[in-house]
């Protein structure tokens, strides 16, 4: 009976045939009879890539499900319907074809490339109104001007035009006031006594004799109009209209020496009242001062002119 039992069971095939295809093994049959036939199908080696798996995309999906898409295609946000293809490479291509035509518009109706751009004004501009041309450049109402044209696409010929016959206009109708001119203004300045020194120190001798100007309309600011002064708004409307000319600085100063102010004190002179000072001992005092004492280190030649032209009309013939 031992011998029988294990004769009757084949442990080769169990190891290695245990399966559906390969039996389970039972009763009879050894390898030689498991084995295919000669000849047969089964006999041939299997092709080298029968392991691989196949590519998803050579896998039919089965019957009724939705086939893959081709790939995602970006809609950027807001993008129109009619630029978005079928493929990113075709919304790229839309998108460079909308743009190209807003630059040729652009370009046919000339609208400037920067804001910049609308101050840059060329061909035949009337005489009249160049000269405050140039001074738009740097002026802030303008640069804001420019810049509502350049973010509203306004044609640059359609603005410039514009501004030309505005421009224009006002000078006609004389509301423009002549550019001033601050090179030649402060060259008008120089004293007298320092037109024969280096440039740098006839800038020096100039802005000398502007800051005493100055300083004497801010101490006739510092009294009051209460005081025989002047209200301080009224002493700055006298700096933005006249400081910056040499005829503005020379009235400022004939005040200066009409009121006896040469070194900027402040008023000292009053007019039309018998509380008056005398005129003749306010020329002898300032005729004491150091910038009208000749060879004095501190001697200005425009202040002494002054004091003598006060002479003569003190003493007339």
């Amino acid at each position: 009976m031992k011998g029988r039992f294990l004769g009757g069971i084949n442990f080769f095939d169990l190891m290695l045939f245990n399966s559906d295809a390969g039996g389970s093994g039972g009763g009879g049959g050894d390898a030689a009879a498991a084995a295919p036939p000669a000849g047969s199908s089964a006999s041939a080696p299997p092709p080298a890539d029968a392991g691989a798996q196949p590519p998803p995309s050579a896998v039919a999906p089965p019957a009724g499900a939705p086939s893959p898409p081709a790939g995602d295609i970006y809609k950027p946000e807001g993008i129109a319907d009619h630029l978005v293809g079928k493929s990113n490479t075709e919304t790229i291509d839309n998108m460079k074809k909308a743009l190209d035509g807003y630059r040729d518009r652009d370009a046919a109706n000339k609208v400037g490339a920067t804001a910049e751009a609308y101050a840059e004004f060329s061909g035949d501009i009337p005489e009249a109104i160049k000269p405050h041309l140039e001074t738009l450049k740097g002026d802030p109402l303008t640069a804001r001007m420019q810049q509502y044209a350049f973010d509203n696409k306004v044609p640059l010929p359609v603005y410039q035009g514009m501004v030309q016959q505005f421009l224009s206009v006002s000078s006609e109708m004389g509301l423009m006031e002549p550019v001033v001119d601050e090179k030649a203004e402060r060259a008008a300045l120089v004293p007298d006594v320092a037109k024969h020194l280096p440039e740098a120190e006839q800038r020096q001798a100039v802005e000398k004799r502007m800051n005493e100007n100055y300083a004497f309309l801010d101490s006739v600011a510092a009294k009051g109009a209460e005081n025989g002064g002047l209200a301080k708004d009224d002493v700055e409307f006298a700096k933005a209209m006249l400081g910056d000319s040499a005829k503005g600085h020379r009235v400022f100063e004939w005040m200066r020496g009409v009121v006896g102010g040469g070194q900027g004190g402040g008023p000292a002179m009053q007019f039309g009242g018998s509380g008056g000072l005398d005129p003749k001992a306010e020329l002898a005092k300032r005729g004491a001062l150091p910038q009208n004492t000749v060879g004095h280190k501190d001697f200005d030649r425009a202040s002494y002119d002054q004091l003598q032209a006060d002479y003569k009309r003190v003493y007339p013939g």
